[in-house]
């Protein structure tokens, strides 16, 4: 909108319009994620065995020095991990993940699925993947050192976009969902120090575990559930393995052998969700829940939102195939479909998203900013 809008109404960016369906979504919280510049100086990945022996020092409320890297300050902290602004001895900002002790300490599984995911993503250098530069322990504190990105994750888009009323023009989500195909397909093909394929599945692929920049860039990150495929998984219910229920696929749930499919399954529901604005699978409880991945209705995204174009329309339905052999194959392959859809206005596309999260969260550019005063203000290390 522009000058000539009445006053006393908000801007809309130009990337997203009036919704005409009223909302029908549940709100859903927003994990507290990384966050900071892609100017992180490239350094040599260290990998660490999940086996690290730990002392039983007392430890520190909050570290001061992890590795090599100047701990700043505190950014946010989750279940398994606090998030902490460090600073390397060039004077590098970079995102510490650091593993919170007490849950080491109750579950040694929890250990592991940490290190899984650290020395994973130690194998994935891709600009659509969060960049992991290294993997550390620092006596009993174990960490991972990652790029520190400025931005918003994808469920907060939407969830703004709700509650205003807006939907996402559709060759903006194509665009979107062509570089989240890249990113996972290069994560499908990682291969072990021998060549081998890995046989990687993402196995949480949702709106929360994609990161728009505040320049336009789209990152995915938390493979936490990625190396979980190949041991026990923890349980959240008899039956059910651990996961977002509404995006999980159907054999997912069902426990069965997994491939990359299932990934493509959750990639589906996200767009979806993304096109519509709506709640593909969510129901009030699991249970009920888990039948609609199984057998709820999936409507045509057309029917609702008359203006995705009908190719956009099929890639939808394609990935959201129950049956994994009707599906894409890769997510190289639906990517490719995604980006004929998207390539007109593909070169405008990091600037429109720019804009509208400038729009959408007018305060949050310059708080997010305001963690970089620690590493900018204080002095360097010597």
């Amino acid at each position: 909108m522009g000058k000539d809008d009445p006053p006393g109404k908000p801007s809309v960016p130009p990337s997203v319009v009036p919704r005409s369906v009223p909302p029908t979504s549940t709100p859903r919280s927003v994990p507290p994620h990384s966050v900071a510049p892609h100017s992180v100086a490239p350094n040599t990945p260290r990998s660490v065995p999940p086996n690290t022996p730990r002392s039983t020092r007392p430890l520190p409320a909050r570290p001061t020095k992890l590795g090599r890297f100047e701990v700043l300050a505190k950014i946010a902290t989750g279940g398994m991990a606090s998030i902490y602004l460090g600073r390397d001895e060039k004077g590098g900002v970079v995102a510490l993940k650091v593993m919170r002790p007490e849950r080491a300490a109750e579950d040694e599984d929890i250990m592991k699925m940490f290190f899984d995911e650290a020395n994973l993503l130690l194998r994935l250098h891709h600009p659509n993947i969060v960049h992991t530069i290294e993997v550390g322990a620092e006596g009993d504190q174990r960490f991972i050192a990652m790029e520190l990105l400025l931005g918003m994750p994808l469920v907060a888009i939407v969830d703004a976009c709700t509650q205003k009323g807006l939907r996402i023009d559709p060759d903006l989500v194509a665009w979107v969902g062509a570089r989240m195909a890249e990113g996972l397909h290069h994560a499908h093909e990682a291969r072990d120090d021998a060549g081998g394929s890995l046989s990687l599945v993402h196995r949480d692929v949702n709106p929360s575990n994609v990161f728009v920049t505040f320049d336009g860039g789209i990152k995915l990150f938390d493979f936490g559930m990625a190396k979980l495929t190949t041991r026990t998984a923890a349980k959240t219910a008899p039956g059910i393995v651990k996961g977002k229920l509404p995006y999980l696929a159907p054999e997912q749930i069902m426990q069965l052998a997994l491939d990359r499919r299932a990934d493509i399954f959750g990639f589906g529901t996200t767009l979806w969700e993304l096109l519509t604005m709506r709640r593909l699978f969510q129901r009030p409880n699991d249970v009920e829940t888990v039948k609609a991945v199984h057998v709820g209705p999936i409507p045509d995204v057309k029917s609702l939102v008359p203006e995705v174009p009908p190719k956009l329309a099929a890639i939808v339905h394609k990935a959201l195939e129950r049956n994994r052999e009707h599906r894409f194959a890769t997510a190289l392959e639906m990517g490719h479909a995604l980006e004929e859809i998207a390539s007109p206005r593909g070169a405008t596309a990091p600037a429109r998203l720019s804009q509208m999260l400038d729009s959408l969260f007018p305060a949050e550019r310059k708080r997010q900013l305001g963690f970089l005063k620690p590493a900018i203000y204080s002095p360097k290390p010597r």
